[in-house]
């Protein structure tokens, strides 16, 4: 079988290539269609380029039909036996085909939309604006992205129901296929953000550490935008005034001190190497409605890192995966608790290491739920 892999971004995405290497493992080929990239991979059979923009993103008509004009051509080259839709973009576009797809949602368009109503206009692109300038700016800008994104979550929650509705459906959490019930889906497959085991075998485990370090792994550093599911005000700061140990940040670039450090973009492989010199990996996001319905992948390559897990309490798609083997927290004054206490007992926490780093290898892990993207396939 050929399966068109169709995205609205670009490579690298790492769920998108681990769907696609399941369906290599199971005999069929693998083709890429998405935004232009630099990445390089032999994954995939053939990498076609599609020019998304934010307005074909909101179905204007004439940018809408430019994408699905750059779609028939690849589809007439590549004649795919199935199409995996990644994100409600693609999805929407490909139904418009006579094409069999599955729609696999990474983001839950019907709930993430929303955060657009809460996130600030960027008034990055203009250079220093006066006092009175940049109240104008914000307003105007405010304004009109206000209206824009009320525009655009209508849209997005439609075309999810029409797709959820209709079309085998792939998922990254318990919480979200729940919700997806509510809307009318009754072909719904969870298959949650856990490494492959491949990535993982090699990982040795825990090692006892003679002082607290913490990390944390994400490139929220390098967005413009700030989302508000992903607040992290005072986070850094915690580590340089409560002797909580130190802190090591994965993913994007900052000028170091004593105890935060900041490591830039590693190799999945070199990730995981950094993160096992450390006791406790962080999700330190304050509390939001969305992360009922957010699932990311760091907490999961934390413990098969030998790292036990301390996240917040509202992201519960990690704390139910997990159980007993992560640590809780409401605010940041419990984390500080926490990371305090576990700093005078280390023998504790290298227990906990252990004891999450065995749960992992045993059940977090991608292999576990694969069989449900093959299982989607056939419904198509």
């Amino acid at each position: 079988m050929k399966i068109l892999h169709l995205s609205h971004e670009g490579l690298p995405d790492w769920r998108v290539e681990k769907s696609a290497i399941t369906a290599t493992r199971n005999g069929h080929q693998v083709i890429f269609c998405g935004r232009a990239s630099n990445y390089k991979t032999t994954l995939f059979q053939k990498i076609y380029q599609i020019n998304w923009n934010a307005k074909a993103r909101l179905g204007v008509p004439l940018y809408w039909k430019s994408v699905k004009r750059q779609l028939a051509k690849v589809l007439n080259e590549t004649r795919p036996d199935i199409v995996h839709a990644h994100n409600i973009f693609s999805a929407r576009m490909i139904s418009e085909f006579k094409v069999p797809f599955v729609y696999d949602d990474h983001e839950f368009w019907s709930a993430s939309s929303r955060l657009l109503s809460e996130m600030k206009p960027n008034l990055h692109v203009v250079e220093k604006p006066t006092a009175l300038g940049h109240n104008f700016l914000e307003l105007t800008i405010g304004t009109r992205r206000k209206i824009v994104n009320y525009y655009a979550i209508k849209l997005w929650a439609r075309w999810e129901k029409e797709i959820v509705c209709s079309t085998p459906t792939i998922t990254v959490s318990d919480t979200i296929s729940d919700e997806m019930r509510k809307l009318g889906s009754s072909k719904l497959f969870v298959v949650p953000n856990f490494p492959l085991s491949s990535e993982t075998i090699n990982i040795a485990g825990p090692r006892f550490h003679q002082s607290l370090s913490s990390v944390y792994a994400g490139s929220d550093g390098l967005n413009i935008d700030s989302y508000p599911h992903r607040n992290m005000t005072g986070f850094t700061d915690l580590f340089e005034t409560n002797g909580i140990g130190t802190l090591t940040i994965l993913g994007w670039k900052n000028n170091s001190t004593d105890r935060v450090r900041y490591k830039g973009f590693l190799s999945r492989q070199d990730m995981f190497n950094e993160m096992s010199n450390h006791s406790i990996g962080l999700l330190p996001w304050r509390k939001h409605w969305a992360h009922l319905f957010t699932n990311p992948n760091k907490p999961y390559e934390y413990a098969h890192a030998g790292v036990l897990v301390m996240c917040s309490s509202s992201v519960q798609p990690v704390v139910r995966t997990l159980r007993d083997h992560c640590s809780v927290f409401d605010g940041y004054d419990e984390m500080v608790s926490q990371l305090l206490y576990f700093k005078n007992h280390l023998d504790l926490l290298y227990k906990k290491r252990q004891e999450s780093y065995r749960f992992a290898k045993a059940n977090i892990i991608w292999e576990k739920h694969e069989k449900n993207i093959l299982q989607a396939y056939q419904l198509s």
